[in-house]
C-alpha cells in the first residue's frame, strides 16, 4: 500500500521511485548495473493521495567516471508533487562497460 495513515501518498514510497527512477535513468545509458547510491534527496511539494495517478520525469544531469548525478520529478496528472535527487557511485560500472566495449 503507498498510503500513510492519513491517507497522503507515502513519503517512502515517493522516495523509492527518485531511487528507482534515477537508477533506471542510468540505466538508459548502457549501464548494466547501476552502482550504489552515496546520496538521495526528497522535497515534498504537494499532497496526493487515494486515486492519484502518479507518474515521473528522471533524467541524469551528468554522468561521470565515477559518480552519476540524476532528477527525478513526480506528478500528480500535471501537478509536480516532488523532487529529488540521486547521486550514484558508478566507477566499477564505468570499468565494467569500458571492458564490454572492447570485446
Amino acid at each position: 500500500d503507498y498510503l500513510n495513515a492519513i491517507g497522503g501518498t507515502h513519503g517512502g514510497w515517493l522516495s523509492t521511485l527518485v531511487d528507482v527512477g534515477g537508477s533506471l535513468a542510468i540505466a538508459s545509458h548502457g549501464l548494466k548495473t547501476t552502482g550504489v547510491s552515496t546520496d538521495l534527496s526528497v522535497s515534498f511539494l504537494a499532497p496526493s493521495g487515494e486515486g492519484s495517478n502518479i507518474v515521473f520525469d528522471a533524467q541524469v544531469l551528468k554522468l561521470g567516471r565515477t559518480l552519476a548525478y540524476t532528477r527525478v520529478d513526480i506528478f500528480n496528472n500535471d501537478k509536480m508533487i516532488a523532487t529529488g535527487s540521486h547521486t550514484k557511485f558508478i566507477a566499477r560500472e564505468q570499468e565494467r562497460a569500458a571492458k564490454d566495449a572492447k570485446e
